[in-house]
């Protein structure tokens, strides 16, 4: 039987049509013959969890934070909180709007909540490290009584802002008076300055561990630890680890309910799974009058 042309068009076109599957990549230029299919990737080995690393000194170290608590008992109940941060040219976004949110956010799970704001030495625009402008909600001249003060790190840390006479004076006294201070990564290099951390357990940005040291002899350096909490100073490593010192500190003001919605919000498990998490604390021991609890607790369930 003879085929016609058309006939025979359509038996090449079948052939050629089960010889090469459908999206198949490009045949190198040059190439005579399809090269074999790839073998399916292997998939990796399951990540091994990562292991806290040890501070200098174990026997302060938690690393959970235990059974629920409440709020603090003297946590005032006819306003609130005042959370003022600290803003200077230079500052670095993530030790600014980390604590910043987690504070902030207590205004959906608290009351009273944190009120919190901003502070620069003039009340002037500050553009941070990364670019964003920032406007100052006061200055030091009209900033009203703060509760919590919060000084994240900026790029003058360690040497400009510490030569800055009214800032170190107004850290000094604002902090004096405060109920809490906390500084994230190299805002420590701040505090000492100021003379807060003298003989206080302290930590900062882990790079900056030996010029902290040589700089102010007097504090008590911890090391490979999130945060330092002494009671009254908490003081951060920094970066992505400054949620973390302020999710502490609102479990320790709010309780562990409203820390958990607050981390359920950010997306921050809280309490954070065993081993997730190394800090300090130092107010176990009984601490001075001015520091102290309003009432005695276990420091590894704050």
């Amino acid at each position: 039987m003879r085929l016609s042309r058309d006939q025979i068009a359509l038996i090449l076109l079948l052939v050629a049509f089960l010889a090469f599957p459908a999206c198949r990549p490009t045949e190198p230029e040059g190439g005579t013959q399809a090269a074999a299919p790839a073998p399916a990737p292997t998939p990796p080995p399951p990540a091994a969890a990562p292991q806290p690393v040890p501070s200098q000194q174990a026997a302060d170290d938690t690393s959970d934070l235990g059974s629920a608590t409440g709020p603090a008992p003297d946590l005032p109940r006819d306003r609130p909180l005042r959370a003022g941060f600290l803003v200077v040219d230079g500052i670095y976004n993530s030790e600014l709007m980390a604590p910043y949110d987690v504070f902030q956010h207590t205004v959906f799970h608290a009351r009273p909540a944190t009120e919190v704001f901003t502070v620069s030495p003039d009340g002037k625009p500050i553009t941070t490290f990364e670019g964003i402008r920032v406007t100052p909600t006061y200055s030091f001249q009209n900033a009203p009584a703060i509760d919590i003060l919060v000084v994240p790190s900026g790029r003058g840390s360690m040497d400009v802002d510490l030569q800055n006479r009214a800032l170190i004076d107004w850290v000094r006294k604002t902090g004096a008076a405060a109920r809490h201070v906390i500084s994230l990564c190299d805002g420590a290099f701040v505090l000492a300055q100021a003379g807060l951390l003298d003989g206080a357990a302290a930590t900062t940005f882990p790079d900056d561990y030996a010029r902290l040291a040589k700089a102010f002899p007097k504090v008590d350096l911890r090391i490979n630890v999130s945060f330092v909490d002494t009671g009254k100073l908490l003081t951060s490593e920094g970066g992505a680890r400054s949620y973390e010192v302020a999710m502490h500190l609102v479990d320790r003001l709010y309780g562990t309910q409203v820390a958990q919605q607050i981390g359920k919000g950010l997306l921050i498990p809280w309490p954070p799974p065993p081993g997730r998490m190394k800090y300090v604390t130092t107010y176990s021991a009984p601490p001075p009058e001015e520091t102290a609890p309003a009432a005695a607790s276990d420091v590894s369930n704050p």
